[in-house]
């Protein structure tokens, strides 16, 4: 019996997100970038996905159950990434401490293949940390309670 720690990080909309654009390792300077109102419908398919300060990456983090864990996403996430021809900033900290930034650096931005990425990678399946998955859980559920109750009063992703 496995022991292993699982979250579905996975939201409504994924596989459409998937589907939707692929890099082929093509992303140039003329990609264009998911303009901000765009960006804004998306990000519900990808809940456990955050814009960095600056506007030009999404990022994940998220705690391994150990370093074997950590690594093992890593190496899912490389094969996943060499496949699309698109390729995230990888981080490791304190031995199980995962980031991940994704954007497209010819363009500086956000593209739908870096959106399309994210969602292939919330597809892998991780090993949590048992307190991590917990207190991200409860987040996820405040997050979409907060989200029905803002789409009465007309709010949009912040």
């Amino acid at each position: 019996m496995s022991t292993a720690v699982q979250l579905n990080v996975q939201g409504p909309g994924a596989a459409e997100l998937i589907a939707l654009a692929r890099c082929a390792g093509a992303c140039s300077k003329d990609t264009p970038k998911v303009e901000p109102a765009d960006l804004a419908k998306h990000m519900p398919s990808l809940p456990a996905w955050r814009l960095t300060a600056d506007g030009t990456a999404i990022r994940r983090t998220f705690v391994a159950k150990n370093f074997m864990a950590a690594i093992a996403f890593f190496n899912k996430v490389a094969e996943v990434a060499e496949a699309q021809g698109h390729h995230p900033d990888l981080h490791l900290r304190n031995f199980r401490e995962v980031e991940v930034v994704v954007s497209t650096h010819a363009v500086g931005g956000i593209t739908l293949p870096d959106l399309a990425l994210a969602a292939m990678m919330d597809a892998i399946e991780v090993d949590y940390s048992p307190k991590w998955a917990k207190a991200e859980a409860e987040r996820m559920a405040s997050k979409d309670n907060a989200s029905a109750s803002a789409a009465g009063s007309g709010s949009t992703w912040e």
